[in-house]
């Protein structure tokens, strides 16, 4: 499943060597950037990067788990990330354990591009393939992400991984890769809850290999359990901690409120005639979000019925165009301009979208690709509801690339074909 065996030697240097090189960029960009790559203040943390540090550090310190506020228990964000850097940090101390997960990190990543290989591959042919590694190792924005202390490195990972193990079970309809694949979702779901709703694709690709409602229900029952099982935990200290079952987080408040503004215009604010005054903030988390939800369902309520189409272009081609409209990095990095970094991912939207209409074309396609134009699809719409931007696509890009790295190669043999048509005449 993972191995490389049957693949031709070529193939394998080339993939070996771009892997290689990818890995050591990674390792010189965070030698090179250190902590001069985080988005907030540690002195004062302002930003979701430092929160999490000082998760870490509150962790290994006292056991305690926090976000907003030091000293008061959180289920603000999911603990994936928070733990699993406090792990380094008991290993290699506060600063020392930052910079260790950040090597964990480039494993990671470098994991991710091997993975979009093993995944163009059983969608594809290994050419393919081995375009799309190339495509995606030319992608500044994973070195950045690399160096940040978020949750897209490591989340994406897990993404590619159950992709790749769910094309496997839904083939098969083996047990054993469903068993792999619930438990790479539970692992997933604790880094982000996005992936949580991840078993509608699986229905989708359920209903196009149409499984019988047995083994819908035999193969759904596995994956349920041991998604629960692994949950438990969370689940558990959530009720023995705030005395009220939270499968996954209460952090919708503010991205939802974020998204009820049109072009994310808060000044609109002052000139929308409504009343804000009867929402009360009481500086508690579950208190501030509950009182986030309330007024995101106050705007939409009054705001709506006044601006229909607005509201209906905003939460469908408005948000989606904030996701994909530029790559997930804000600075120049490795003397790669944000300029250089946005025409690169143009260029992919660019054939991903031509490879998509291709793919759709061909009718002796493999239907298994739907499952990665359907990821495409999910971390879009999952988003509209909320506050979305590019940050939030940035675990969609490898399957982009897979259908660019199509179209690449699907448009050379066109053209290789034609050439040697001419030739023979």
């Amino acid at each position: 499943m993972f191995s490389l065996k049957e693949e031709k030697k070529n193939i394998k240097i080339i993939l070996g060597i771009t892997c290689l090189v990818f890995f050591l960029i990674n390792v010189f960009s965070i030698i090179k950037y250190g902590n001069s790559t985080l988005l907030g203040n540690l002195s004062k943390p302002d930003n979701d990067d430092v929160k999490f540090i000082r998760s870490a550090w509150t962790l290994v310190a006292s056991g305690q788990y926090i976000y907003h506020n030091p000293g008061i228990s959180t289920v603000f964000m999911m603990p994936g990330l928070p733990f699993t850097l406090a792990f380094f940090v008991e290993l290699f101390g506060k600063f020392g354990g930052i910079t260790a997960f950040r090597f964990f990190q480039a494993i990671m990543q470098t994991g991710s591009l091997y993975l979009v290989f093993l995944i163009a591959k059983k969608i594809f042919n290994s050419k393919i393939a081995l375009a799309a590694v190339i495509i995606n190792a030319l992608c500044i924005a994973d070195y950045w992400v690399t160096n940040l202390i978020l949750t897209e490195s490591l989340f994406k990972f897990f993404v590619l991984l159950l992709v790749y193990l769910s094309i496997y079970a839904i083939e098969k309809k083996s047990t054993r890769y469903y068993v792999f694949a619930g438990v790479i979702w539970a692992i997933g779901t604790y880094f982000r809850p996005t992936i949580a709703t991840f078993p509608i694709i699986i229905l989708i690709m359920w209903i196009l290999r149409k499984y019988s409602i047995k083994d819908m229900f035999k193969y759904g029952a596995i994956v349920a359990a041991i998604f629960c099982l692994m949950m438990s935990p969370w689940w558990i200290r959530n009720y023995n901690v705030f005395h009220k079952f939270v499968p996954l987080t209460l952090a919708t408040g503010n991205p939802m409120l974020q998204g009820t503004f049109i072009n994310y215009d808060q000044t609109t604010r002052k000139t929308d005639g409504l009343d804000y005054s009867q929402f009360k903030y009481t500086g508690l988390e579950y208190d501030n979000n509950k009182v986030e939800m309330e007024i995101s369902e106050y705007r939409l309520k009054n705001l709506v019925p006044k601006h229909p189409l607005e509201f209906l272009k905003w939460y469908t081609v408005g948000k989606t165009y904030y996701q994909i409209e530029a790559p997930f990095i804000w600075r120049d990095f490795l003397g790669v301009s944000t300029l250089k970094a946005a025409l690169w991912h143009n260029l992919i939207l660019i054939f991903g979208l031509i490879g998509i209409v291709m793919f759709y074309l061909n009718k002796n396609r493999n239907k298994m690709g739907t499952i990665i134009f359907s990821m495409i699809i999910y971390f879009i719409v999952a988003y509209l509801p909320f506050y979305a931007f590019s940050r939030y696509f940035y675990p969609a890009i490898p399957f982009l690339i897979i259908f660019a790295a199509y179209s690449i190669m699907n448009t050379k043999e066109i053209f290789l074909e034609k050439y040697h048509k001419k030739l023979s005449q």
